[in-house]
């Protein structure tokens, strides 16, 4: 029992120190990839002190040690408003999903995508195995946007889009800022709305934090109202920089909630997002089954404030 007990102790003052070192991400970026992870280093704490099997006051402020970095990061997830959908507005079902460029199974992916009924769908990585199920989706969406090569990103809609591209437009209709697919859709009530959807590089990546930097100073030249956000974005509610991007995409507000999309087998890290302007509430956001993909999809509902 002893080398268990001791592997107890390692496992908890080793989670502990993960903890905190990951509070620091807001100074040091390098380790705010730590705090993807924050809930887990909670899990570790407790279950290292059970290995270790010795409860007593020390034990006690150990837990508190341990325990207090998980509370600090999570908290703020779990207290933040955010807005409800009134009862009875036009819903609009928006589905996101990494499809995954080593999809296993892209038929079944694209029959998941299909069987959900959603009104928009937001795919990321489809230059992949996935490539092939482009077609089979546009017969069960009537619109969706056109991608140039290289871009691996693609929208559907049941209701029509009357513009798109890959870049942002000003009003005399010059390109800027960075690639992200994006679409004008004429919403069932007679309003639209735009949707656009990206896909962060890893935060492991110096190209993160610039690319988080030039969408936000993106987004806050359009109108931003009735503007939807998606994609996977490879960051986890807890960590510094998804703090950072809440703030700097203000007013749109993230609607999804520590909602585990990665990876597939047992998702533990929220790292697919959505954001949503002033206009709209909160109907529910869920995760769905698995596909042949590495992510979950997540199906997201809005209605019209």
């Amino acid at each position: 029992m002893k080398p268990l007990r001791t592997f107890g102790t390692l496992l908890t003052g080793g989670a502990c120190l993960a903890a905190w070192l990951s509070l620091a991400g807001g100074f040091v970026p390098a380790l705010d990839v730590l705090a993807s992870f924050l809930p887990l280093f909670g899990l570790a704490t407790l279950l290292g002190l059970l290995l270790a099997w010795r409860w007593s006051r020390r034990t006690i402020i150990v837990a508190f040690l341990g325990l207090l970095p998980v509370a600090i990061g999570v908290a703020p997830e779990a207290t933040r408003e955010i807005p409800a959908a009134p009862a009875g507005a036009a819903e609009v079902r928006l589905l996101i999903h990494n499809v995954w460029r080593g999809n296993r199974d892209p038929a079944d992916t694209a029959q998941a995508i299909i069987d959900t009924k959603p009104d928009v769908v937001m795919l990321q990585e489809v230059d992949g195995s996935f490539v092939p199920m482009l077609a089979g989706l546009g017969q069960h969406f009537p619109y969706a946007t056109q991608c140039p090569q290289g871009c691996d990103l693609a929208i559907f809609s049941r209701w029509p889009i009357g513009d798109s591209g890959y870049f942002l437009k000003d009003a005399k209709g010059r390109k800027f800022g960075p690639p992200m697919l994006w679409a004008r859709i004429a919403g069932p009530d007679g309003r639209a709305f735009t949707v656009a959807t990206l896909h962060y590089p890893r935060p492991t990546s110096r190209d993160q934090a610039v690319r988080r930097r030039d969408v936000a100073q993106a987004l806050a030249r359009i109108e931003r109202d009735p503007l939807i956000v998606a994609g996977d974005m490879n960051l986890t509610p807890w960590a510094a920089a998804m703090r950072e991007q809440d703030r700097a995409f203000a007013p749109l507000i993230r609607m999804t909630r520590a909602l585990p999309s990665w990876p597939r087998a047992v998702p533990v890290l929220p790292i697919d997002q959505l954001y949503a302007g002033p206009d709209w509430g909160l109907v529910s956001a869920r995760q769905l089954p698995a596909t042949g993909s590495d992510h979950r999809p997540l199906l997201v509902t809005l209605a019209r404030r």
